[in-house]
């Protein structure tokens, strides 16, 4: 254990993720000695959340780009979650859990390409089914916003998605038809 100057972005942040989304005091993060940081920090504004949000995602970068050993989805989901948090200070209206979650399925389908998975993942871990639709929403425009991006160098591009995105000439007979087909067989049924 070492002290840090953001406590709440250390760890993987499964267990950091309700103490960020809700910006309970930093004494309430378990695995952090001393709490507080070497600066005494708190994550009680809209700032301090996009600065734990954005010092989460340079300490994940920083890993990734070292070769450390673990994972990077618990840190996205975590990182989502301080965003998700200033948004809701600049926007109230916005129920805390939606903006949470889709920032967290925003965040980390821009990486993983699993729109699906990453939704019903976090909905169910968090208890929040009822945002389903919300964070598959963030989670398909994240999908398409960044489906051509790679962000790190083993990160696959999904060629299923070519047909959904973009228009390519000489292709509209092939959907055309596959159309008709669709609806051929919808009308014998």
């Amino acid at each position: 254990r070492h002290p840090q100057l953001i406590p709440h972005t250390m760890f993987w942040g499964e267990a950091e993720f309700q103490t960020i989304a809700t910006m309970s005091p930093a004494a309430d993060l378990e695995h952090i000695w001393p709490t507080s940081g070497l600066i005494g920090f708190e994550m009680d504004t809209g700032w301090k959340a996009f600065l734990v949000g954005v010092c989460k995602i340079v300490a994940i970068s920083a890993t990734v780009a070292g070769g450390y050993r673990g994972g990077f989805i618990f840190p996205f989901f975590a990182a989502g979650a301080a965003f998700g948090r200033a948004l809701t200070s600049i926007i109230p209206g916005i129920p805390v859990q939606l903006a949470c979650l889709c920032f967290a399925a925003g965040i980390n389908v821009s990486i993983t390409r699993t729109s699906l998975a990453s939704s019903i993942i976090l909905c169910y871990l968090s208890g929040e089914q009822q945002a389903m639709p919300g964070v598959l929403a963030a989670s398909l425009v994240s999908l398409f916003a960044t489906s051509y991006m790679p962000f790190i160098k083993t990160q696959i591009v999904r060629s299923d998605l070519d047909s959904s995105l973009f228009y390519m000439k000489g292709q509209d007979k092939h959907i055309t038809d596959s159309y008709r087909n669709l609806d051929e067989a919808l009308n014998k049924a």
